[in-house]
């Protein structure tokens, strides 16, 4: 369990972000989880003299998600590796490497999702 952990829309996390930079909280991270559903819970991580918080935005596989590279510059780098691993629709990332950041052409695309695997065996049509 993640302490000081808030959730929080996608419509508040630009907002949010902005008040961490004026707290004067540093942006340290964001993970991914893929909920083996429709829906990614993205974490947001800040610290301030050793007191973390943390925005959890759930969000439904191929939504958009703004960017916040525009606040904190720093995060163009995990959010265009979310972006590629995840596939998450992080849209306006200060500079946005396109999908080949970390992955090249001929890797598997979003290879962190979770992978439905169909197998078809001898008989079945």
């Amino acid at each position: 369990m993640i302490e000081n952990l808030t959730d929080i829309s996608v419509e508040q996390l630009l907002t949010e972000a902005h008040n961490m930079l004026f707290d004067d909280y540093r942006f340290i991270t964001a993970t991914c989880v893929d909920n083996g559903d429709e829906t990614l819970d993205v974490i947001y991580h800040f610290d301030k003299d050793l007191e973390m918080k943390n925005f959890k935005i759930r969000v439904q596989k191929g939504a958009e998600v703004p960017s916040i590279s525009k606040i904190y510059f720093c995060a163009l780098l995990v959010e265009n590796e979310m972006k590629e691993l995840f596939g998450i629709n992080i849209t306006n990332i200060a500079i946005d490497y396109g999908g080949h950041m970390l992955l090249s052409d001929d890797d598997l695309e979003s290879p962190m999702l979770r992978q439905q695997i169909t197998i078809e065996r001898k008989g079945d049509k």
